[in-house]
């Protein structure tokens, strides 16, 4: 039962991981947002996903995106880095998974990352190199710290990205060395055995030793002819140091400020600004509106331009249209069809004795009623749409209303947080000053292991110089060698090319070729055979043209009876378009006059109900004037009562 609850548990895991991977390889930020494509998503449907599931693939999801520059940066070096055992086809994994460790490390957990390392998902070794490649700070600062400076903040990089997860190297000391030897077989520390079936180094780590070099003979100093004192007192802390602060400056030149706004005010009197005659002027808006209107007056007598309609030029006769073959084809099918489609109709009628002419009078019955209805929805809707306005302005006054109250109270708390901020950024930069310091001091020893490190890579690249350019004398002999051998080969060849060989045979066109096959002839029956066949071909050719100028004028006869048919149908169809076109031009004339009436009806409907709600709305105000009036003359006359009950009482 246990077993069989591990490897549910990490095909869940491998679940997650599959299905996160699949939104990222799936998704274009051109076309669409992350919310709404996490929505949309088909294989996001999958039972097998609950709400926390979902929860963590949407939160993994929108990470990625938010920090794609990062993490792009990040897994790219990984990837130049690494040649041997990353795999681009597993880009998006390694996203994920450098998205968990950066960004989610205390939310997820140890245990929960070594169950998405462990699930399968991914091939281990290249797991392996991520692992290690994340916690080496060397190789991050070497390989991506650069770029990584381009587009985020320096102290948000060492101290919410490297710092968050180098503090947590100790609790995934475990985690890498069980990645490492799942991937190699073994440790790099060598004395630590794997599971049953891994492979063990036999050979010893490499113990390094300093160089043999002689030692640097201490320089003798002379012993100073006079005693040094060694104890220092420190002068003391001058006064004027204490007696000023931040708030004090900035209060100072808050006063001079004003103080130079108050001499530079002193300069210039009222008397001195310039007096214009527009000022004198009276009703500026009325003269600017007349002037504006005298302009455009004049502007608009220049348009005077007035078009005559164009007359509409009607043909008294039937123009005359080219047909062709293929059109007079195709309108004589299209007529075939329709009579086809009539006699079916006329025997029906004669075997069923009835046909669908009731069906269609109830249809456009019923689609009438569906118009009558459909005009009465939209009369009751527009007056709905008038009656509703005024109630919304009234909700939207009410609205504002309470809007101002609310920002009232916004900005009495927005001005508290501003001044808890402030307090914070204070007591921030007082950190941030200190956490200079200290890396002011740091940074000294870290030129010097650097210097330490390139001296020692100088001396290795020189030797490994050395041995390539060894290497490349003896293989450039062996290639002369190799060249050599080629070179006779080839002469070898060409002298056994130059040997002349005789190949010569006689022809004769009376004689058959004799290679064994049925029917043989010589040239000269080939010849005779040719000649007979191209008369045969000859007559069956006068024979085929013969044939086809028969079927051809046949053809003619049967397209003239064709269109003779096609012109009276057509005449026919062109006296049925017109009596058509008056019958529509009348009812189109009476469904507008029927379309003015029933809009006459609206407004004075609405005119109504307006009226209607104005008077009830009056008399609700003259009731409520009328109440607060009693209340108020009641209320009077109480105080009143209540004086006179005090003097009483009072005399």
């Amino acid at each position: 039962m246990g077993l069989a609850d591990a490897q549910n548990e990490s095909a869940r895991f491998a679940l997650l991981l599959k299905t996160s991977t699949a939104l990222l390889e799936t998704f274009n930020p051109r076309t669409t947002t992350s919310d709404a494509y996490f929505q949309d998503a088909e294989f996001l449907q999958n039972p097998l996903l609950g709400e926390v599931e979902l929860n963590f693939v949407h939160q993994v999801f929108y990470g990625c995106h938010r920090y794609s520059k990062l993490l792009k940066l990040f897994v790219t070096s990984f990837i130049y880095k690494e040649p041997t055992t990353a795999l681009r086809s597993e880009q998006p994994l390694y996203n994920i998974l450098a998205y968990l460790l950066f960004f989610r490390l205390e939310e997820v957990g140890i245990e929960n990352l070594r169950q998405f390392v462990n699930c399968g998902y991914g091939s281990p070794p290249a797991l392996s190199g991520l692992l290690q490649y994340a916690m080496d700070k060397e190789e991050l600062e070497k390989w991506v710290m650069e770029e990584w400076l381009k587009h985020y903040d320096p102290c948000f990089l060492e101290e919410e990205i490297m710092g968050r997860l180098h503090r947590k190297e100790h609790h995934l000391r475990p985690l890498l060395n069980e990645m490492e030897l799942k991937a190699t077989g073994m440790l790099k520390s060598g004395g630590e055995a794997g599971p049953p079936g891994t492979v063990k180094s036999k050979r010893p780590l490499t113990d390094f030793q300093p160089f043999n070099l002689t030692a640097v003979k201490p320089r003798l100093i002379a012993e100073p002819d006079h005693h040094i004192e060694k104890d220092l007192i420190a002068n003391p802390v001058p006064g004027f140091l204490n007696k000023t602060n931040l708030a004090k400056i900035a209060d100072e030149r808050k006063r001079q400020m004003e103080e130079n706004k108050a001499k530079v005010a002193m300069k210039y009197s009222a008397a001195d600004e310039f007096t214009f005659e527009t000022a004198q002027r009276r009703d500026h808006a009325s003269v600017l509106e007349e002037l504006r209107a005298k302009a455009e007056e004049k502007f608009m007598e220049e348009c005077t331009f007035q078009p005559q309609a164009a007359k509409r030029i009607v043909p008294r006769d039937d123009a005359m249209v080219r047909q062709t073959v293929a059109s007079v084809l195709k309108e004589d099918a299209r007529l075939r069809q329709a009579m086809a489609k009539d006699a079916e109709l006329l025997k029906q009628y004669e075997a069923e004795l009835h046909d669908a002419s009731h069906f269609y009078e109830w249809q456009e019955k019923m689609k009438k009623k569906d118009d009558m209805d459909e005009e009465a929805r939209m009369k009751e809707r527009l007056i709905q749409t008038q009656l509703t306005r005024e109630s919304a302005k009234e909700a939207h006054d009410a609205s504002n209303r309470l809007k101002g109250i609310q920002a009232e109270h916004q900005k009495r708390g927005i001005q508290a947080q501003l001044d808890v901020r402030d307090k914070e950024q204070e007591a921030e930069l007082e950190e941030k000053q200190k956490l200079v310091e200290h890396t002011c001091e740091e940074r000294e020893k870290a030129r010097i292991a650097e210097q330490e490190v390139l001296s020692l890579k100088q001396e290795t690249a020189e030797q490994r110089r050395k041995e390539k350019e060894l290497e490349m004398s003896k293989k450039k002999k062996e290639e002369e060698l190799e060249m050599d051998r080629k070179r006779d080969l080839i002469r070898q060849i060409r002298a056994l090319e130059r040997v002349p060989r005789e190949s010569a045979k006689v022809f004769d066109r009376a004689e058959a070729p004799g290679h064994g096959l049925l029917e043989e002839m010589s040239m000269a029956e080939l010849k005779e055979r040719l000649k007979v066949m191209h008369a045969h071909h000859q007559r069956a050719l006068f024979e085929k043209r013969e044939r086809q100028l028969a079927k051809k004028a046949e053809k003619e006869e049967l397209l003239t009876e064709k269109v003779q048919l096609l012109a009276k149908v057509r005449e026919q169809a062109r006296d049925h378009m017109i009596e058509n076109r008056d019958h529509m031009r009348k009812q189109r004339l009476q469904d507008e006059a029927k379309k003015d009436r029933q809009r006459g009806d609206v407004l004075m409907e609405v005119a109504a109900r307006l009226e209607n709600k104005k008077k009830e709305k009056k008399d609700q105000e003259r009731r409520l004037r009328k109440e607060l009036h009693e209340i108020a003359t009641k209320q009077q006359f109480q105080m009143n009562s209540l004086e006179a009950l005090e003097g009483h009482k009072n005399a």
